[in-house]
């Protein structure tokens, strides 16, 4: 069940109010429950704009520099809140300005709508200013669950409610609407067309089928070396707790996705292994597998092999029917909420246990793999604090030390990621926030880490970030002032897309040059960026670090002090 705090306009505005188009987008979201709207100005949009500064006492809102890194935002605020949230652009170029956010909101299943403006209708179809050639939500069919125009001012508030349900119901995603210009100036008076979203409680959880669980309950029950792969929709739709009982109840080892989105298990309890590049030969070996929610995304590298072999038994358990048969053929599949169906799958196994020699057994695989990891994390302790270059183990484990326990970290450096699973332990899953393998998105980092952050005001965030990915999206760092958000910026500065060249040299066994690498655009060591003047120069306080150890103390600098900050690590 969803159940969304809603308001009933009819006792805030009198019938015999005029409203404009531009109001009815208001009354609809504050109706809907929207708390934040996301929104840049621009001309055809100007008694929009008039309309959410006359009304930003009802509902909060977000204006940027551009259109990327506002929907970025947007996307980072409704990854936290669960919530639809809307975002507003301008035209065709806001539009496509947005699309890397829409991309990526389809292969995460976030539930953001988007918002086009368009061309008034009186000019449409002859080239007008900012025109678009035929509908504008053409540009997004391929990554939304749905895309309408709407043409008339008293469609408004049915459209947008229907957007926010579609986008919020699993399997959730992106939706793009339209709008034409002239309808925001359009008045309206008497009774407001439909506004009744308030009665609306929507009821859907459902589980998989019973005869479908029991087989899958028989399969994991008999099986001699069982995997648990848990996906991002754990995480995602709040199954975290289910998962947790199911891999109790069997005593399994489980793995997350290569590049998840968002954790569905506590990558510090007993059970938990990593990720498929780290436990390739536990995978080889296994003869059933049980993939709830779980992506497996290919790379489409030459020669790239499956991750598990021909003759294991895979179960697929997904509230996306598009999830269950797709890379791999499952032998069995269940369509359900994971909810609901995991708890259901743990129940069949409570009534009838697995062997406690058989899960003895299954858990000594777990403790086996979990003492790499130990290994791992006590080498990198280990390291000196006064390296320098900071290595990037050392950095993320100093990082750990500090805001390891409470804080919600972003995931957004290339060559950091590579050492996240094992290099950061999160007793709570849904702290972890990242771009998914399947998804595509350079500078993603640091916007979604204000949206977080806005999403969790209660809460602190920190931002793991590549120099390359804020290269990508500096400018968008002034909103956490604008905003007065908290996030802690980190920054890896090895001076360059370091993955590039250093992926060409591990594939083809070669060595590239620093200078050829540079003539390449691959790094720009021989340029001088001042990452923290830039920082200073929009307002956030920002240090350069050359080692852990001053890590550390910045680290404790900015957490003390409760305002935006950039830390420049000089690293690996």
């Amino acid at each position: 069940m969803q159940n969304v705090q809603k308001t009933d306009l009819s006792s805030v505005h009198g019938t015999d109010r005029v409203h404009t188009g531009a109001d009815l987008v208001i009354d609809t979201l504050v109706g809907l429950g929207a708390e934040k709207v996301f929104n840049i100005v621009g001309l055809g949009m100007l008694g929009l704009g008039r309309a959410f500064l006359n009304r930003r006492n009802e509902i909060g809102y977000v204006g940027h520099l551009n259109e990327t890194n506002l929907s970025l935002m947007a996307q980072g605020y409704a990854r936290q809140t669960g919530k639809p949230t809307f975002c507003i652009v301008y035209h065709s170029s806001g539009t496509a300005l947005a699309m890397m956010s829409l991309t990526t909101a389809w292969a995460d299943n976030v539930p953001m709508v988007l918002l086009s403006t368009t061309g008034a209708r009186m000019t449409s179809g002859r080239d007008q200013y900012a025109a678009t050639p035929r509908s504008l939500t053409e540009i997004s069919t391929q990554y939304t669950k749905w895309n309408y125009d709407i043409t008339t001012p008293e469609r408004i508030p049915e459209i947008l409610a229907r957007a926010w349900e579609i986008a919020s119901t699993p399997p959730m995603g992106p939706v793009h609407i339209s709008i034409p210009s002239d309808l925001y100036e359009t008045e309206l008076s008497g009774p407001l067309p439909r506004e009744g979203f308030a009665r609306l409680y929507r009821y859907s959880n459902p589980c998989a089928d019973e005869t479908g669980l029991s087989e899958a309950a028989a399969l994991l029950r008999n099986a001699r070396r069982p995997v648990l792969l848990c996906g991002s929709e754990v995480g995602r739709l709040r199954a975290v707790d289910e998962m947790i009982t199911l891999a109790e109840a069997l005593g399994t080892p489980v793995i997350s996705e290569q590049d998840p989105s968002c954790l569905g298990f506590p990558t510090s309890h007993a059970q938990y292994v990593g990720t498929p590049s780290a436990n390739k030969a536990l995978l080889q070996e296994a003869d059933v597998v049980l993939a709830v929610g779980f992506e497996f995304t290919e790379k489409g590298d030459f020669g790239e092999t499956s991750i598990l072999p021909r003759s294991a038994r895979l179960a697929t358990l997904s509230s996306d029917p598009m999830l269950l048969a797709k890379q791999l053929w499952p032998d069995l599949a269940l369509h359900g909420h994971p909810q609901p169906s995991l708890r259901r799958l743990a129940e069949l196994l409570e009534k009838q246990p697995v062997a406690a020699a058989t899960k003895t057994q299954h858990l000594e695989r777990c403790s086996a793999q979990r003492k790499i990891r130990v290994a791992a994390i006590a080498e990198a302790d280990a390291i000196p604090g006064d390296q320098s270059p900071v290595p990037q183990k050392k950095l993320l484990r100093e990082v750990y030390s500090h805001y390891g326990k409470d804080w919600i970290v972003i995931q957004a450096g290339s060559t950091l990621g590579w050492h996240v699973d094992t290099m950061y332990e999160f007793d709570d899953p849904l702290n972890f926030h990242a771009v998914s393998g399947k998804a595509s998105a350079q500078g993603w980092g640091a916007p979604a880490a204000m949206g977080v952050q806005m999403g969790a005001p209660g809460r602190r965030v920190v931002a793991l970030l590549g120099d390359g990915n804020l290269m990508f999206s500096a400018t968008c760092i002034w909103g956490a002032v604008q905003q007065d958000l908290p996030v802690v910026f980190v920054v890896n500065n090895n001076q360059g897309w370091a993955c590039i060249p250093d992926g060409i040299d591990a594939t083809y066994d070669t060595r590239t040059e620093t200078s050829a690498s540079e003539a390449m655009a691959w790094t720009w060591g021989s340029a001088p960026i001042d990452y923290t003047g830039f920082a200073r120069s929009l307002g956030l306080e920002a240090e350069r670090v050359t080692t852990a150890n001053e890590l550390g103390v910045c680290l404790e600098k900015a957490k003390a002090s409760n305002r935006p900050w950039l830390i420049e690590v000089i690293g690996e």
